[in-house]
């Protein structure tokens, strides 16, 4: 089976890194399917940060 790895930040689920696939044996044969992982890492990024949003939002994508 393929795996992606996606890294997301956990407060506000930005993307931090998405992975190339780790392709298998079958990667690209018809009906095969590729299994995203996901990892939280960090905490906010850059934009969603406390010190550069507005003080008490919690709007998070």
């Amino acid at each position: 089976m393929c795996y992606q790895l996606v890294e997301l930040y956990s407060a506000c689920r930005c993307l931090y890194y998405q992975h190339a696939i780790d392709r298998c044996a079958a990667y690209g044969r018809p009906g095969h399917s590729i299994q995203n992982r996901t990892i939280l890492v960090g905490y906010a990024c850059h934009a969603h940060s406390s010190s550069h949003s507005i003080k008490g939002s919690r709007h998070y994508r």
